[in-house]
């Protein structure tokens, strides 16, 4: 038998998994209703015409929420100019939740104004407190002046928190600044946060428009539209991957779109999603495949016309498990809006989703999550439609990809269900602002018909007559071993269930923390104490019951798991502990519980208990890896010797397989 880790938490995956929670029929959107909250900064006075107990008014804001003082309730933070007040001044705007539905403005907010920005809460530094990561610019009418471009007004700042409410800025972090597009910064998530190589740390990936370097061309007019990746070094430094996709090659520039990190394929690593306006000055959407340890190689091209001017973004809408990828904005081709969804079939396989019923938008704003906690995932969506003008839609998931239009002026011309405001081009959040079980709505940015100077920042508290939704039930079955390598560890854990999310559709988040330095590691920043998530985007969650990442041989580590349901709530973490030994495993010839045997397109498995399948040239080149279970078929482009490696609980198997 193989040596593994000292386990001090249940060591093998014995038995069957749990029975998978039975989604609830899909709610009649009549039981869903969301109210405007009148004043939501109740201490705010008068503003010049912002006005009194309201969020300060903004244009083309990004934003983000995070819970920066650890005390449970998700902060808001967005900068951007205000019309209402002064239509030069870019504010800085921290709203401390009160945890009632109510904030608090703080006076002076610890984070530099910039507009058009795309702000990003994250644990640079693995110390269990949140850090804010924005890049945009500094002046509001910022534009190309070919030689008079003023390049000086782009910024990039990395903040790391102290847990009170103060920060450290670091400014060697050496993350070069990008602006995302020139038409108004119609996509806010150009920058993401996630562990892309596996070392436990936070990497940046970041698009948008290095003009800069532009400047430095012969002809600084054709734009320098660039898609970068940064290896975080030591929790203060980022370092750019020069040669992201396999073979050296760069990754394509692009502007006016978005970036996602999310393990779209369910090997445990997150791949890349990046859309929008390309170098061919057409739109353009690609694909990129993480091979495991931050390196990438190009996926087919999506079924679907590529999009720019509007946001992209993935979320699991059919509930099996998978991703799946959303696309609004401007076929440029052609001028046309459009809104498309491409189904995740599995296998790196997409299929286009036909007959949707959704208006084309541009300057789309995605939100997703379980509004009505039916089990299922539904669409908060704002944007420049093509009949509709300046609209903010909430589509209800009826299932099979089927959706209910709630909360459009055109379809609720009296708001007798609760209408939104019509604002688009800005941010739009679900986020469950009072912890009551409920997702709320939130958004801000250019408004149609309830604003003299064309902006709008509300709060809409859900008061759907629908049941609470419950927290999930921590994982079970916690285990450990080493990697082959020696120097990478194997987490793994049986699936959970919840309430109101089927058991496929729970994705999970882990953290490492080494013993006696407290050095902890997350993919998603969250108290390991109560388990409560400290941030509201969650694209980086697991939907694989195992994890690879590297620590340090010898020393001893902490560990926990926490399962996230559809409606982004959490549960405590299931915790274990391990001491990482460095020593060679031995290995097994044969399992009846673990089985491998080339196929047609590539490596047929039966897995009694999760395992990660690794596969290898004769050269040592990773050629796929994924984590499995049951019986099924590891897609390979490969012919010839390959050698897989299948790391378990109690099981260990190397073979060398002809295909």
């Amino acid at each position: 038998m193989n040596r593994t880790l000292s386990l001090l938490t249940a060591a093998a995956l014995l038995g069957g998994l749990p029975h998978a929670a039975s989604a609830q029929t899909p709610g009649s959107p009549d039981l869903v209703k969301f109210a405007k909250v009148a004043a939501p900064v109740p201490a705010q006075k008068a503003q010049g015409g912002n006005p009194a107990g309201e969020f300060y008014h903004a244009t083309y804001t990004g934003a983000a929420w995070g819970d920066y003082d650890g005390d449970g309730a998700l902060d808001l933070w967005y900068s951007d100019m205000n019309p209402m007040i002064d239509s030069h001044v870019i504010y800085s705007n921290l709203y401390h939740n009160q945890g009632d539905a109510t904030f608090a403005r703080m006076s002076i907010a610890p984070f530099a104004s910039l507009a058009f920005s795309c702000p990003v809460w994250l644990d640079a530094n693995a110390d269990g407190r949140l850090d804010l990561f924005v890049s945009g610019i500094a002046q509001w009418d910022y534009g190309w002046r070919d030689a008079g471009t003023p390049v000086q007004a782009l910024r990039a700042y990395l903040y790391l928190g102290n847990g009170d409410g103060t920060f450290e800025r670091v400014d060697d972090h050496g993350v070069a600044p990008l602006f995302g597009g020139l038409t108004g910064g119609k996509a806010h998530n150009w920058t993401a946060a996630g562990d892309i190589d596996g070392d436990g740390l936070t990497d940046l990936a970041i698009a948008g428009f290095d003009d800069v370097a532009r400047m430095a061309e012969q002809h600084p007019e054709e734009a320098l539209r660039v898609v970068r990746l940064y290896r975080n070094v030591d929790g203060r430094h980022f370092q750019l991957i020069d040669a992201p996709l396999e073979g050296g090659q760069q990754l394509h520039g692009l502007t006016d779109g978005s970036v996602v990190l999310s393990d779209l394929d369910g090997d445990g690593a997150l791949d890349l999603l990046t859309t929008g306006y390309g170098h061919t000055r057409n739109a353009e959407a690609y694909v990129y495949w993480n091979r495991g340890n931050g390196t990438f190689v190009p996926g087919d091209a999506l079924p679907t016309l590529p999009l720019t001017d509007g946001s992209s973004s993935v979320a699991d809408l059919d509930g099996d498990g998978r991703p799946d990828v959303v696309l609004t904005g401007v076929y440029s081709d052609t001028g046309r809006k459009h809104f498309a969804i491409c189904r995740n079939l599995g296998s790196r396989k997409f299929a286009l989703v036909e007959g949707l019923d959704l208006e084309g938008i541009d300057g789309g704003q995605l939100a997703f999550g379980d509004v009505n906690n039916d089990g299922l995932t539904d669409m908060l969506v704002g944007g420049h439609g093509a009949t509709h003008e300046h609209t903010t839609w909430l589509y209800l998931n009826q299932g099979d990809f089927n959706f209910a239009v709630h909360g459009a002026y055109y379809n609720d011309p009296f708001g007798k269900l609760g209408s939104f405001a019509r604002v688009t081009h800005g941010s739009h959040h679900l986020v469950d602002v009072d912890n009551d079980g409920r997702l709320d709505a939130w958004f801000s940015g250019w408004c149609s018909g309830t604003c003299s100077r064309g902006c709008a920042t509300q709060l809409w508290r859900n008061e759907s007559n629908v049941a609470a939704n419950q927290l999930p039930a921590p994982p079970r079955g916690l285990g450990a071993s080493t990697a082959d390598d020696g120097t990478h560890v194997v987490l793994h854990w049986q699936q959970a269930t919840a309430a109101e999310t089927p058991q496929q559709a729970l994705r999970y988040n882990i953290y490492v923390r080494e013993k006696g330095t407290g050095h902890m590691m997350a993919l998603i920043p969250a108290d390991a104490a109560t388990g409560r998530l400290k941030v509201n985007a969650l694209t980086t969650a697991l939907n694989t019951c195992i994890y690879r990442i590297g620590l340090t041989p010898g020393r001893t580590y902490e560990w926990g798991v926490q399962t996230i349901d559809g409606a982004g709530a959490a549960s405590a973490f299931a915790t274990g502990e391990f001491t990482h030994q460095s020593s060679a495993v031995t290995t097994i010839e044969a399992s009846a519980a673990l089985q491998l045997e080339p196929a047609p397109g590539g490596i047929r498995y039966r897995v009694d208990s999760p395992v990660h399948l690794t596969v290898y040239n004769p050269a040592g080149s990773v050629l796929a890896a994924a984590g499995v279970q049951g019986e099924g078929l590891l897609p390979l482009e490969a012919c010839g010797i390959v050698i897989v490696s299948a790391a378990g609980a109690n099981q260990r198997l190397c073979r060398k397989i002809v295909l």
